[in-house]
């Protein structure tokens, strides 16, 4: 009898294959005391050494693969397994307890694991993932165990398994296997990415889908809606196929969008742009056609050091970003730290309620220092592209006008120290408080631009914290406060005659791109792999329908009104 398996769609595409079901022999490690420290230390640093070894290797298979953008993912496991304060950790462990090097790992490398999981932002929760498929891979390496080998599977193979790690994804064999499924993950899980650039279909989060099959069951994996069909007969095998052949003919299409401008029916252009966090995402943008950068989240930059990024070092990697570019907008948000995003040298109080405390720019006009250097080298890049500066988590104007005051302060320094940078370098806000949405014309007539960050407006609309899983699904942008606060917003901007992007999730959701571009949003900047369905999307559309649904969506009374009134017109319009 067929069944059918509901999950995640991490990675669009169909495949129809048979299950391979990727599971390991879970090492029984010993947990009594142990007589001798010297030998368990000697037997973990060799084993590190091996791992290195080994990553090195898939990072260069990666790099000839995909390119350097996405091996550079396993320098990231290569930074952790390097960590002397987690490697000296684990030592103590050695040392203090008398415990096996395969017992002190597994504790050392689960604390570290159960600080990343608790933390709100999703894209550093699965970094907990990249952790443990280091640990895996070492603790094998210290019991001298292999690892299974994903390299070698039969034609048509659909891997299933609790999880996939970064490591054990770069290592498919992409002639045989046509998908992959698993039990946890989500869509910014490292596999996730690298599977969509990989074009290889993929549904996660499915839950306990590895009891539910064995090895050479066929499947049909529809990554297109995050559903796995199980045994099923001729007749769905025929109508998956001709959706695998439709699937497959819009990608063409959409590469031929890829150096096209999104210029709607009746000749509205849009930008289209995309969102990084770091400079070596700039390929992906290029690769994907997004003509702009409408969030550079310069955090990851704080966050990947062992102390605050000095001048020099930022203006290098913002300059690296504004070259690539080639004079296409790149909007640098200054450094967004606090909530649930913290730095190891930089101490920031407990806070009952974090995301409403002491972040963002908060945090920089009380430690002007900080701003002062960024804002620096965000205008010594200035002069090697098209920057434009965007400060986060604003409420008052108050606050705009203290960091205007800096900004001129750096202007003036640099001119004197005779750097070169841009004097119409433009200063933007993120529109993510109500505070900002309510007032917005007030507050465009302080500012070059608005981009609005539909993540922290949806939670602070709704009163919703988007990261605790019992409410999780009252946090809906479609929500008629959330979008009343996006149209303020828009047409505050307008009013005060300035542009308005959207850099949120919202942006990059295809059922959305008509009811903003009818709201009249400028410019749309997502995730790299969006940019063309939305370049697709604008151009299928007319300004005037999209105005008319609008004012159709913003007259409904709850999220379930508007969603239905949007799909409907999406299903006449864009299907």
């Amino acid at each position: 009898m067929k069944k059918l398996v509901k999950g995640i769609d991490a990675s669009p595409g169909v495949a129809i294959g048979k299950v391979f079901l990727y599971t390991e022999v879970e090492l029984k490690i010993d947990k009594n005391k142990i007589d001798d420290t010297e030998k368990e230390k000697s037997r973990l640093l060799l084993g590190r050494e091996k791992t290195k070894e080994q990553l090195l290797l898939i990072r260069d298979k990666t790099a000839k693969k995909l390119g350097e953008d996405k091996a550079s993912i396993f320098d990231g496991h290569i930074t952790l397994l390097e960590d002397e304060d987690l490697f000296e950790e684990i030592v103590e462990l050695i040392e203090n307890d008398e415990i096996s090097a395969e017992y002190a790992m597994t504790q050392g490398i689960e604390g570290y694991c159960e600080m990343l999981a608790n933390i709100e932002d999703e894209y550093l929760r699965e970094r907990a993932t990249d952790l443990r498929d280091i640990a895996k891979r070492w603790l094998y390496n210290i019991s001298g165990r292999a690892i299974v080998d994903l390299s070698s599977l039969p034609k048509d193979t659909v891997v299933v398994a609790k999880d996939l790690t970064p490591s054990d994804t770069a290592q498919l064999d992409l002639i045989n296997v046509v998908a992959f499924v698993t039990e946890i993950g989500g869509k910014t899980a490292h596999s996730s990415i690298m599977a969509r650039s990989l074009e290889l279909p993929a549904v996660v989060g499915t839950g306990n889908v590895c009891s539910q099959l064995k090895n050479g069951d066929l499947v049909i994996v529809d990554a297109l809606k995050g559903e796995v069909i199980v045994e099923p007969n001729d007749e769905e095998i025929s109508k998956y196929m001709e959706k695998r052949k439709k699937y497959f003919d819009g990608i063409e299409l959409l590469k031929k969008l890829k150096d096209m401008e999104a210029i709607s029916k009746d000749g509205i252009k849009i930008g289209t742009w995309a969102n990084i966090g770091d400079p070596k995402d700039v390929a992906g943008v290029l690769r994907n056609g997004g003509l702009g950068i409408g969030l550079y989240r310069t955090e990851f930059l704080f966050m990947n050091s062992d102390k605050f990024p000095t001048e020099d070092e930022q203006f290098e990697a913002y300059k690296s970003v504004a070259e690539s570019m080639e004079g296409k907008p790149v909007t640098i948000r200054t450094m967004d730290i606090g909530g649930d995003k913290c730095l190891p040298y930089m101490e920031i109080p407990k806070e009952e309620n974090p995301f409403l405390g002491w972040r963002a720019l908060r945090i920089c006009l009380d430690r002007p220092e900080i701003l002062k250097t960024q804002f620096r080298a965000l205008l010594r890049a200035s002069a090697y592209g098209y920057v434009k500066i965007m400060l986060p988590m604003i409420i008052s104007l108050d606050e705009i006008r203290k960091s205007k005051v800096i900004f001129e302060e750096c202007k003036i320094e640099l001119k004197e120290a005779g750097l070169k940078y841009d004097e119409t370098t433009q200063l933007g806000i993120m529109v993510e408080t109500p505070a900002v949405a309510f007032r917005a014309k007030y507050f465009a007539k302080e500012v070059d631009f608005f981009s609005i960050g539909t993540n922290d407006l949806t939670q602070y609309t709704l009163a919703v914290d988007r990261g605790n899983e019992n409410i999780s699904k009252l946090y809906n942008s479609y929500n008629p406060a959330v979008l009343q606060a996006i149209k303020m917003s828009i047409d505050g901007a307008h009013e005060g005659g300035i542009s308005i992007s959207m850099c949120g999730e919202f942006a990059g959701d295809e059922e959305a791109t008509a009811l903003l571009f009818g709201m009249g949003l400028d410019a749309f900047s997502m995730s790299s792999i969006s940019v063309p369905k939305i370049k697709k999307n604008i151009m299928s559309l007319e300004k005037k329908e999209c105005e008319a649904l609008v004012e159709r969506v913003l007259s409904k009374a709850t999220t379930e009104e508007v969603m239905e009134e949007v799909k409907a017109f999406n299903k006449k319009y864009l299907s």
